[in-house]
Order: C-alpha cells, then structure tokens, then sequence
C-alpha cells in the first residue's frame, strides 16, 4: 500500500511539473523572447548567407544522408527488381550524365560569348574615343560602363539570389560533404550565377570563372537530378529515380567537373578537381560517368569555338579577354628540346616516387611510436 501511494504521489508530482513546464514556456512566449519552436518554423528564409551563425536566427541547414541502409529489406527490393526496371535507371542516369554535359558545355560557351562581346564594346567605345583625341569622355565612358556592369551584378545578388554570392566553390564542397544550407543550388541561384558573373568579368572586377561555373555545373546537375523544380512547376516523374540524396550527390559531381572543364577545356582537370578536391565519396562507376560528362563538354566547347572563328559571334575571340589561345606563332621543336623534355619527365616521376615512399615510411614510424609508448 505504502509503494502505491509513493508512485501515486510521484505522479502527481509529474503532473505538477509538465504543468508548470507549460505554464512557464506560455509565460515565456508571451514575453516575447521565445515565439516559435525550434523545429516547428514553417518560413525559416536565409535571406543574408548560408553560414548559421550559431544563436542568431534559424537557419534552414540540414544533414544529407548519403549512406545507405542495406537492411534484408532493401536486398529484397533490389532483388525483386526486374531486368527493365535495372536498364532503365543505369540508362537514364548515363542520359542525365550526358544532359548535364551539353547544358554545362552550353552555358559555359555563352558566358565567353557574353564577356567578349560586353568587354569588347567597352573597349572599342574607349578606344574610339582615345583615337579622336577625347581622353576624359574616354575615361568617362570606361569608368561609367564599368560602374553600370558592377551595380548590376551586386544589384542580382543582393535582391534575387544572395546564395550567389561568392565564388561557389565552398558552397559545392559543403553539400558534396553531407550539408544543405538554402537556396545554394536554387534555379534562381543559377540563373543570377551566370548573369552575374559576366557582369562581373566586364566590369574589371579581379575575377574568374572556374568557382561561378563550378557552382553553373553544381545547378545544373541539381536542377536535373530531382527532376525540375517544384516552386516554378517543372518536374518530370520519370526521374523520380533520382530523387535521393545519394544519386544527387554523385550528378552534381559530375556537374562540378564540367564547370571546370568548361572554364579551362580541360576534361581530365575537371576529373581530378572533383576527385581530389570536392569529393568526399567516390566510386569506380563515378570516375566513367565524371569523365564521360567532361568530354562532352569539351566537345561541345571546341564545336562552338570553331563556329564562331569564322566571325559569326560578334567580338568572341578577337579580344583575349576570356579565351587564352595562341596560334599566331608556330612551334618549332628539335631533337635537343625533346630529350630535354624526357628527361625533366623521368626526374620528375622518380623525385615524386621517392617523396611518396618516405611519406610513408614516416607514417609507419609514427605508428610504431605511438603503439610503443600509448
């Protein structure tokens, strides 16, 4: 009897204290200090960055889950697949790879165009105005060109994307390594990403264009891989596959080594940037797909440029602002310059062979000693 009247009384106790809780969390609402629940906030906006400052505001940062749970359940669903169903996601993943591939090639060749053609009227108009003898209409005219490129560019970001901001590059790493901080890979982030960032180039402003069109890649990718966008209503449900963490993390790997290549021409650059620097998980199938993506880029890069030689594009190629060729000289190599060239080659490998060697031989002396002495 006694032990039921102490749990009895315990739980009013209980009771009591679940009231008070309440009755202190409405007092504490009413002051004004505390409003909303932590995870019941419905319109969480990053409207200044996608870093949370810790005890500021909410901020809409969450955790991607790219590891996948191979339960009995699981098995059984891929087992249960059939043949078709298996061709269909390995073919429409291989189509996305190539999408995103030409998308990137595309705009990457549309920002060249925009830079040549933009800088390129502000440097005739200078110029022209030089040659006739009019130095301060000149420099009036360079300055208000670029004062005009930049306030737009700012102008962009500020009120339409403020996620744009920035290079890009940190934005990629971040979500490639498990975070999704708002409106980072957005169309709207996209779209400001590339106006602003030929904007930008015209102005003068000391940029370049491998963090914008590595974030341009990253979009694409996104934009992609779940299937459109359900804010301005286009979606397509046969790429429902792909509406997971996991396979969005390897397309917007691929769409990050296109942008590199599509600001250097370099596919196997755009490889080894994704693999060494913004990766976190790789796989073998991954590195096919990555490079398979940045030779289309290639291609479609080199088809362009080759249209526009021919002075179809307006300024595109005649400034240099934007695309580092040389061919007006001829290389002229001898049998010295080669043996030189084998030889700088063979020093190199053997040199990066022996650091590769001793960096590990400190490591396993480091192990030794701390197995010895912990």
């Amino acid at each position: 009897m006694e032990n039921q009247v102490d749990i009895e009384n315990d739980g009013g106790m209980i009771e009591e204290e679940k009231f008070d809780l309440e009755r202190n969390f409405s007092t504490i609402s009413e002051s004004g200090s505390i409003r909303v629940p932590l995870l019941k906030s419905k319109s969480r906006v990053n409207n200044t960055s996608q870093i949370a400052i810790v005890g500021a505001n909410v901020y809409p940062i969450e955790s991607l889950d790219y590891d996948i749970v191979e339960n009995d359940l699981f098995k059984q669903d891929w087992r249960s697949r059939k043949k078709v169903e298996i061709f269909q996601y390995i073919f429409l993943k291989w189509t996305l790879v190539l999408l995103i591939g030409l998308s990137t090639g595309l705009v990457g060749f549309f920002n060249n165009i925009g830079v040549e053609n933009i800088a390129g009227f502000k440097l005739l108009l200078t110029s022209n105005l030089m040659l006739d003898g009019k130095y301060f209409q000149a420099f009036a005219a360079f300055a208000g060109c670029n004062v005009f490129f930049a306030t737009c560019a700012a102008a962009l970001c500020a009120f339409i994307a403020p996620a744009a901001a920035g290079s890009g590059i940190p934005e990629v790493k971040a979500y490639l390594n498990g975070i999704d901080a708002h409106s980072i890979l957005a169309p709207s982030t996209l779209l400001v990403k590339i106006f602003g960032s030929i904007l930008g180039v015209s102005a003068g402003f000391v940029v370049g264009k491998e963090g914008p069109m590595v974030h341009t890649g990253a979009c694409i990718a996104n934009l992609l891989g779940q299937g459109g966008s359900r804010k301005y209503h286009l979606t397509w449900k046969w790429l429902k596959y792909f509406k997971n963490d996991r396979d969005r993390r390897d397309l917007i790997t691929c769409g990050a080594a296109a942008g590199v290549a599509a600001a250097f021409r370099a596919p196997v650059g755009g490889v080894l940037f994704a693999l060494e620097e913004i990766a976190s998980w790789w796989r073998s199938a991954l590195l096919w797909r990555t490079f398979f993506t940045t030779a289309i880029v290639a291609m479609v890069l080199r088809s362009l440029i080759q249209f526009c030689r021919g002075g179809n594009c307006g300024l595109f190629g005649q400034g240099g602002l934007i695309m580092f060729d040389v061919n007006s000289g001829v290389s002229n190599y001898n049998t010295i310059d080669v043996l030189a060239l084998i030889f700088i080659g063979v020093l190199g490998g053997l040199l990066g062979s022996l650091y590769n060697y001793l960096v590990d031989k400190v490591l396993r002396t480091y192990a030794v000693i701390n197995e010895l002495v912990f």
